[in-house]
């Protein structure tokens, strides 16, 4: 927890040091910039529009070389060319140039800090004066601009929390399924034979999760998570551990981190159970259908599938040992339905999960 409450305070740090360094990185650090419409900008350029009876409101950030618009009611432009400057008055000499406009006031979005944001403004045509009361109000809508950025970089802090504590859980996690499988190794040194042959399958079973679950963490801040680069990682490790050549092909495709430790741990059990059985490389496979399903295939270049295998082993009905049942399981989990049979080109086994694309 020591390093998480480190890490939380390291970033803070870091973005006030930045914003005090660079004006405009202070804006990037709200994560607004190029950010699609969202109503609650949108009604603060529609209130300020009103206030002044003008037809056009604009709520504008600095960017290195534009003035971006967030919020443009009235106005179809997104934003215009900038300069380094980012004062008022060259601001609004600017938007002036731009729009031939008559009459502009605005009020500067500050960020606590002190610098500033960009600018809520409402321009006509036709010159005319501004009360001083509609300027005090207008003001004020700044001022809940600001809160909404305050409130989005609160969000990102939240979210940077939330990722650390994960990333210390996930690091203790893994440091206790290692503990256990040396438990389970230690334990098989003072029993029979068979029950250390049991203990021994059980330790490397747990060291698999762990595995999975490690290499599953480098991208755990996604929802979604590149399933082809995940396995290349996870078979790179498991080629060292098996000491057997193993090739990932197929095609890219983003699935949900939910089926990722699932589709690790059958990787991890048709793999292990290709080197027992098979000869030579294992093959690796992963496609995105036509019929909206992934298909995973895990083939090796042994002699292939004994003559009395059965349907029922594949459903874990009557598997010969715990691997199938365990991969039946995992099948189950992912809505998908697992097949055998000869590996596609050449001599061996082919495992086959295909599961649907969510």
């Amino acid at each position: 927890m020591l390093n998480l409450v480190k890490s939380e305070a390291r970033i803070s740090r870091d973005i006030a040091t930045v914003a005090l360094l660079d004006p405009v990185a202070a804006v990037k650090h709200y994560d607004v910039l190029g950010t699609p419409p969202e109503p609650a900008f949108d009604r603060i350029t529609a209130l300020a529009a009103d206030l002044f009876r003008a037809p056009i409101a604009i709520i504008s950030f600095f960017d290195r070389d534009r003035l971006w618009f967030k919020s443009h009611h009235g106005l179809d432009a997104t934003g215009i060319s900038w300069a380094s400057d980012t004062s008022a008055v060259a601001m609004e000499a600017r938007i002036r140039r731009e729009f031939g406009v008559g009459f502009f006031v605005g009020v500067p979005l500050r960020a606590p800090d002190g610098h500033d944001l960009g600018t809520l403004c409402v321009i006509d045509h036709q010159p005319r004066e501004a009360e001083p009361h509609q300027i005090r109000q207008l003001a004020t809508l700044g001022d809940i601009v600001v809160d909404l950025l305050e409130q989005r970089l609160a969000k990102l802090l939240a979210l940077a929390r939330a990722n650390l504590m994960s990333s210390e859980i996930d690091h203790r996690t893994m440091n206790s399924l290692q503990f256990v499988a040396s438990l389970l190794h230690l334990q098989s040194r003072i029993v029979s034979p068979e029950a250390a042959r049991q203990l021994a399958t059980a330790a490397n079973r747990v060291l698999a999760v762990a595995r999975v679950h490690r290499n599953f963490s480098a991208d755990e801040v996604a929802a979604r998570v590149p399933v082809l680069a995940y396995m290349h990682r996870l078979c790179g490790e498991l080629a060292v551990i098996l000491e057997v050549p193993i090739t990932v092909t197929g095609t890219e495709a983003s699935v949900p981190k939910e089926q990722i430790m699932a589709l690790g741990l059958i990787l991890n059990e048709l793999t292990t159970n290709a080197k027992k059985h098979g000869d030579g490389a294992i093959e690796v496979t992963f496609l995105t259908r036509p019929d909206d399903q992934y298909e995973l295939c895990v083939a090796d270049h042994g002699p292939g599938l004994p003559a009395a295998f059965s349907g029922d082993q594949l459903l874990g009905k009557k598997a010969p040992g715990l691997g199938l049942k365990v991969i039946s399981s995992l099948a189950n989990q992912l809505h998908g339905d697992l097949s055998a049979g000869p590996r596609p080109t050449g001599a061996g086994a082919c495992f086959r999960i295909v599961f649907p694309a969510v």
